[in-house]
């Protein structure tokens, strides 16, 4: 396990949102994605049919942070991220940053951004993509079927980004106990550390 700091969180939320172009960032206009249909998890998933959490607490929230962290990712919270700005991770370091000026008091939406930046995670653990082009291509536009503007906001980000950010929303869409499930096929070998 790699040595950990603790920087203060102003300047862990500088060093992260100041290097976009190595960081995938999670905005605002990404949030209100809707839930994926089950098809599309089953293909995502690999796993069939399971059902999904109906809500989302601060326990379960705390839950998958302390996994996440078991991986070497070291998750802050800042309280000075610029407006919009609602999570970000960033390879390099290995950092979670959730904006907590930016997120409500409320643990629906802080566990959209973890689980999307969690995908981010994911990727890293890989050392790739999660999904090849056509299955990212198909469930895209799944998703686009049930929310047409789900992926608009792809266009924020240099065309290299796309795959990466376009599967965080998808992920972000799926029932937590799946996002769980994903990141533990994903970083099985970080996990076993």
């Amino acid at each position: 396990r790699p040595p950990r700091s603790t920087p203060k969180p102003s300047s862990a939320a500088s060093d992260v949102y100041k290097r976009q172009v190595e960081t995938n960032v999670f905005s605002d206009r990404s949030s209100g994605m809707a839930r994926l249909p089950w098809g599309l998890v089953a293909l995502l998933m690999g796993l069939g049919w399971t059902t999904p959490v109906q809500a989302t607490t601060w326990n379960r929230i705390a839950q998958f942070l302390q996994m996440i962290e078991t991986t070497g990712v070291e998750a802050f919270v800042a309280n000075d991220c610029p407006a919009g700005l609602l999570g970000a991770f960033h390879d390099g370091r290995q950092v979670i940053l959730l904006c907590g000026n930016n997120l409500p008091d409320d643990p629906a939406p802080v566990w959209v951004v973890l689980a999307h930046e969690s995908a981010h995670v994911m990727q890293s653990c890989k050392g790739r993509t999660l999904l090849p082009p056509a299955l990212l291509s198909s469930g895209m536009d799944e998703a686009r079927r049930l929310q047409p503007d789900a992926f608009q906001d792809l266009n924020l980000y240099h065309s290299g980004q796309h795959h990466v950010e376009a599967e965080a929303r998808l992920v972000q869409a799926l029932p937590p106990d799946q996002v769980v499930t994903l990141f533990q096929t994903h970083c099985a070998s970080r996990l076993e550390r």
